[in-house]
C-alpha cells in the first residue's frame, strides 16, 4: 500500500524550511555586519 504524499503537507514543509533558512541566514549576516561595524568604528 503506497500512500500518496499530501501536497498541502509538502507545501507547509517547504514554507517552514524557507522561513527557518531565511531567519538563519539573516541572523548570520546580522552578526557579521555588527562585527564589521564594531571593528571599523
Amino acid at each position: 500500500m503506497k500512500r500518496k504524499l499530501d501536497p498541502n503537507k509538502i507545501y507547509a514543509f517547504i514554507g517552514r524550511a524557507v522561513v527557518y533558512s531565511t531567519i538563519y541566514v539573516g541572523t548570520v549576516v546580522g552578526c557579521i555586519w555588527a562585527f564589521c561595524q564594531n571593528t571599523i568604528y
